[in-house]
């Protein structure tokens, strides 16, 4: 926030945790249920003007408002409901909230193109119109005679969105640049060299590896299956993800190679002049750009997790 507070959106507890400065647990906002300020599924969150919070409620099919210091303000119900939601919502200004939603066409044993649409909601929860379609990845059948199962070619490219004021930032993740809107109208494009995004053989084996260690036999068949059936992409997507600091600079999470110890983050400024590269640890999922500093998840050897939050400079 801008006072320095952090919100933490623990979906285990069904409830938001907010921290001072210092780390000092200062209260806990809602609980499990159907009711005001209770959460069924909160998958994210976001601030609004005055560091109001918004949490989109997947399995509830609502936004819920607090107030800065976590009064329950109001819930509004999304007319109409968001079908196939990504997880992924932001703030837009005055004009309401944005939230993706999974276009699923029929699918058959060929590979089938799925996309994003990218739908603006009034603060009152009326559907406005789809601001822009992104490409999101590609599924098929892996044999339909034998089963419902449906898979993709490994490293498949999913478009990718952010918001910050009345600007929304969206990627194809394909091709290495961000397109900049203000509404419907496009304001600029921030493109980049991505260097080299091919992919090998020993990526292919490593990602593999990977999700297959640890798994039982039934699943490891289910995934040797889905892995058989559509040859890996040529190259990796150029983008991951998005996010907008409180500076307006925009910052590009590249896609991980198998393998890699480290994630990579690209810093634009709002210009789109490029400022730098930061590389993280792949145990700390950086979350938040605030200034100066980054706000993540960090797991340990045990898999538990903890807020950090950490300085950088540039």
């Amino acid at each position: 926030m801008d006072d320095g507070r952090l919100v933490v959106l623990n979906r285990g507890s069904f409830e938001l945790l907010m921290f001072g400065r210092d780390g000092e647990l200062l209260r806990s906002i809602g609980r499990l249920g159907e009711g005001p300020g209770e959460f069924m599924d909160p998958i994210e969150i976001d601030l609004a003007r005055g560091d109001s919070i918004v949490v989109w409620d997947w399995e509830l099919g609502r936004l819920t408002l607090f107030g800065p210091y976590g009064s329950y303000g109001r819930s509004v119900m999304l007319q109409p409901p968001v079908i196939n939601p990504t997880g992924r919502v932001g703030v837009l200004g005055q004009d309401g909230i944005v939230i993706g939603n999974q276009h699923v066409p029929s699918v058959g044993k060929r590979l089938t193109p799925h996309f994003l649409q990218v739908l603006r909601y009034g603060w009152r929860g009326m559907l406005v119109d789809t601001l822009v379609i992104l490409p999101y990845g590609e599924r098929g059948m892996v044999n339909p005679e034998e089963s419902r199962l449906m898979a993709g070619p490994l490293f498949g490219s999913r478009g990718v969105f952010a918001t910050q004021g009345d600007l929304l930032y969206t990627s194809d993740a394909d091709s290495p640049e961000v397109r900049v809107y203000r509404g419907r109208q496009l304001k600029s494009i921030v493109r980049w060299e991505p260097g080299d995004l091919s992919v090998r053989k020993g990526d292919v084996e490593a990602y593999t590896a990977a999700r297959l260690a640890g798994v039982g036999e039934d699943m490891a068949e289910i995934l040797r299956k889905s892995f058989e059936a559509f040859p890996a992409n040529d190259a990796f997507p150029a983008v991951m993800e998005i996010q907008i600091d409180a500076q307006g600079r925009m910052w590009i999470r590249t896609y991980d190679r198998p393998g890699s110890t480290v994630t990579e983050w690209l810093g634009f400024e709002e210009t789109g002049a490029f400022i730098c590269s930061l590389s993280v640890p792949r145990h700390f999922r950086l979350k938040h750009f605030h200034t100066a500093v980054v706000v993540g998840v960090h797991s340990d050897e045990l898999d538990v997790e903890s807020i950090e939050v950490r300085s950088f400079g540039f």
